[in-house]
């Protein structure tokens, strides 16, 4: 099989080289997703799952595996852990690669995105009290900038701009989308992310 681009190696080294982004923010909830992928034909693919409609936070949108922190858990432990839960993920399965710079959202949030590779999908099962599907998305797809649409959205007062991507039925946007594009920012893909507004 053709190797993906851009290599496992030189992910792992721009993430180990990043003065890492944190955020701080009085009164939010420190969150930690998994940013999966997998190597298919030369390309990486993003795993992504449907939130269950049922949820209070975030619900029937398209996110990473993810949640809240637990006490005396960093963010790699959490994304491992709500994987897991959500998808039937073993983290011996996981190479963890690093962590990447922390978002907000508007809805009280400060999450911390990891990112970690699979071998496969295979013997994945969504836990239906959380995830109603579970599909992915390629790499290349999101670094194509014909697939995006933009909103700018006011929000305290400020535009903060926000972005779409429709795949199959899907929209993948928000804090999801902003994670994707800062990773791909950091691989070089694409260079016009903004940065997040502290």
């Amino acid at each position: 099989m053709q190797s993906p681009f851009p290599s496992l190696d030189f992910i792992r080294e721009q993430l180990a080289s990043i003065n890492r982004r944190l955020q701080h923010r009085d009164g939010f909830r420190r969150a930690a997703v998994l940013l999966p992928l997998i190597p298919v034909s030369g390309d990486w693919e993003i795993l992504l799952t449907r939130r269950n409609s049922d949820l209070p936070h975030h619900r029937g949108q398209i996110a990473f595996p993810g949640g809240s922190v637990d006490e005396g858990e960093n963010c790699m432990q959490t994304a491992l852990r709500e994987a897991h839960e959500e998808i039937g993920l073993d983290e011996s399965r996981v190479e963890v690669l690093g962590c990447h710079d922390d978002i907000w959202t508007p809805t009280g949030f400060v999450i911390s995105p990891v990112v970690g590779v699979l071998p496969d999908a295979e013997g994945l099962q969504p836990n239906p009290a959380e995830v109603t599907r579970l599909f992915t998305v390629p790499l290349s797809f999101f670094a194509d900038d014909t697939t995006v649409q933009r909103q700018f959205i006011r929000h305290e007062g400020v535009n903060r701009e926000v972005f779409f991507y429709p795949w199959d039925g899907e929209t993948i946007w928000g804090a999801t989308a902003l994670m994707i594009r800062n990773f791909l920012t950091l691989l070089g893909m694409i260079g016009d992310v903004p940065k997040p507004i502290s």
